[in-house]
């Protein structure tokens, strides 16, 4: 069998981790636009109470966690195995769930949030720091249902091929909540209360926007409360139980963090240095999160789909994209820490801009670790080894982490928040290199040494055959490869010359009105012999295509031509198309007679 030529995995993978990422910034935007507006307008002190509130946003991501990646990853399996009912049953569940949870978090800070101060560390010598934490987190309230749904839109949103749309939602939100804190800075000058309302608003403006994708009736993802089942909403909450973990042992971990940091010397210039960190390492993290969740998505398409051999691409690709783009954000922020951390203080925030700059250029060189690590994780989750993720996601999230910054305190002070970081990212990828090591019984060294796949993923290789056209004079060979794979699987002359045909017209068809000049287009073909069925994948990133409407369209013309596209659409026991991440997607089940 030839070797895949992965063009379009290795487009979807480039083109998606873009506009993921930038969606998982954009959850983030807004309440690190607050920290800078803040340390630079109303000083040290507010700057302080903001980095008290960190857990908050990691107990939101709890929430978003479980329903972004668990919603996105059962989907994307869905949708490799064509069940498109089951993909909007999926959605309309995570809707109700989302709801509830909404309901839910916003009730409980509004009510609670005073003791919630004095649990995030407004106590002791820092309990002056109440009030202001108390007011943030009541304006910040009502941006979190927001914030759980910007995280479940990231994806979805690329799944059903709207990307762009979260692109304006995220440019609208930025203006909107760079504009809304300074007003309240420097005229309404409501204080805390206000920056948290003016993030509230942003976001709400950015799901409005989100909201019109829903209009158009042409949309894969549609809400039907009818149907929905307890197995769906089960399905959600066990696949994103992962995420979960990691957000909840955040959460532990920061409010760790805060109490070491409160008990030094410095105190309140050390929480508000800590505070500066977190909205830089949280935009970092927001970045290497957005390759992680594109490698979830995929894993997921290929659980359903049952292809190994992208599995293995997928981890090549996704670990080139983590050296890549972690490398770049090591460099930048260990060079210009000082300049940044700076955009966060003002004059009297100097020695809290300079604890934060150390620590920043510490921190910094763990980002590429970082993301190794994390898309483990979430590649491990989108093939559904949930026993890995959670682990290891309890390990890099909280026990590497907060283990050595209390083990340290006593001896490097503040440092040893700094370095536990860089300390936890190490160990976790050891762990991982550990756990490779073991399941090989050997030094693991490849791709295909990481890959983690269940026991029973996939078919033997001889019962698969793989092929990417990209050029029309491919087609011919691919046809023919086609028809010699089903001979010698035991196919009579009849299926062997109608599978083979449907593949040379279907291919010719593609590639004469779908093959854009300039630009790089692919057909990706799998053919699998499984029991007594022949199941045939054809994929394409060109223009939209529907066979299946294209001969209903076409029933009354010429019969002779594209035989072999209507043969074997009327011989075959089911056929499903579907659009998905701006690719054509036809699946064709064969049984024989």
């Amino acid at each position: 069998m030839e070797k895949k030529k992965r063009t379009i995995l290795d487009n979807l993978f480039k083109k998606s981790v873009i506009s993921i990422i930038i969606a998982t910034i954009a959850a983030f935007l807004g309440v690190m636009i607050d920290g800078i507006v803040i340390g630079r307008f109303l000083g040290p002190d507010c700057m302080a109470a903001y980095g008290l509130t960190t857990p908050i946003t990691n107990l939101t991501s709890v929430f978003s966690g479980i329903l972004s990646t668990g919603t996105q990853i059962v989907c994307a399996q869905r949708l490799g195995i064509g069940d498109v009912k089951g993909v909007r049953k999926t959605f309309s569940a995570s809707v109700i769930i989302t709801a509830v949870i909404s309901f839910i978090l916003v009730a409980v800070i509004i009510l609670f949030r005073d003791k919630i101060a004095v649990l995030l560390g407004a106590t002791g010598e820092s309990a002056y720091l109440l009030p202001y934490v108390s007011d943030y987190l009541l304006g910040l309230s009502f941006s979190l249902p927001m914030l759980i749904i910007l995280f479940e839109s990231n994806a979805l949103m690329r799944l059903d091929g709207d990307a762009n749309r979260v692109v304006i939602a995220v440019g609208t939100m930025t203006v909107l909540d760079i504009a809304g804190d300074l007003l309240n800075a420097l005229v309404i000058k409501k204080g805390m209360l206000g920056m948290g309302m003016a993030t509230s608003f942003s976001y709400l403006v950015a799901v409005i926007i989100l909201a019109f994708h829903f209009t158009k009736k042409d949309r894969l993802l549609r809400f039907h409360i009818k149907g929905i089942r307890w197995s769906d909403y089960k399905d959600i909450l066990i696949t994103g139980s992962p995420s979960a973990v990691g957000s909840v042992s955040a959460v532990f971990r920061n409010t760790v963090l805060n109490h070491i940091m409160v008990a030094t010397i410095l105190s309140g210039t050390a929480v508000g240095a800590f505070g500066i960190m977190n909205s830089i390492l949280g935009f970092a993290q927001c970045v290497m999160i957005g390759i992680g969740l594109t490698s979830a998505m995929i894993a997921g398409m290929i659980l359903g789909e049952q292809d190994g051999s992208a599995a293995e691409d997928l981890v090549k690709i996704s670990v080139k994209v983590n050296l890549i783009i972690g490398g770049f954000l090591t460099v930048v922020i260990a060079v210009f820490a000082g300049p940044i951390a700076g955009l966060f203080g003002n004059k009297d925030g100097v020695e809290m801009v300079s604890l934060a700059t150390r620590g920043l250029r510490i921190y910094a060189f763990s980002i590429i670790l970082y993301g190794l690590n994390n898309t483990f994780v979430n590649y491990t989750q989108g093939l559904r080894r949930m026993g890995y993720s959670v682990l290891y996601s309890f390990l890099q999230n909280f026990v590497f982490i907060a283990i050595p910054a209390l083990a340290l305190a006593k001896v490097l002070d503040t440092d040893a928040v700094w370095f536990s970081f860089l300390i936890g990212e190490t160990a976790t990828l050891l762990s991982i290199l550990l756990l490779a090591a073991i399941q090989k019984k050997g030094v693991p060294y490849r791709a295909k040494d990481f890959l983690f796949l269940p026991k029973d993923f996939g078919v033997p290789e001889n019962d698969l055959y793989e092929a990417s056209i990209t050029d029309s004079s491919e087609v011919n060979s691919v046809s023919i490869a086609v028809g010699e794979f089903c001979e010698s699987h035991g196919a009579d002359q009849k299926e062997k010359n109608m599978i083979s045909l449907f593949v040379e017209e279907i291919g010719n068809n593609i590639t004469r009105y779908g093959f854009e000049s300039g630009k790089k287009k692919s057909i990706d073909i799998r053919l699998i012999r499984k029991d007594s069925e022949w199941i045939l994948r054809l994929r394409d990133n060109c223009r939209l295509f529907d066979p299946t409407e294209w001969i209903k369209k076409h029933e009354d013309e010429d019969p002779s031509k594209n035989i072999g596209i209507r043969m074997v659409c009327r011989m075959a026991e089911d056929v499903k198309y579907l659009n998905t991440l701006d690719l054509n997607n036809l699946i064709l089940t064969i049984r024989e007679k």
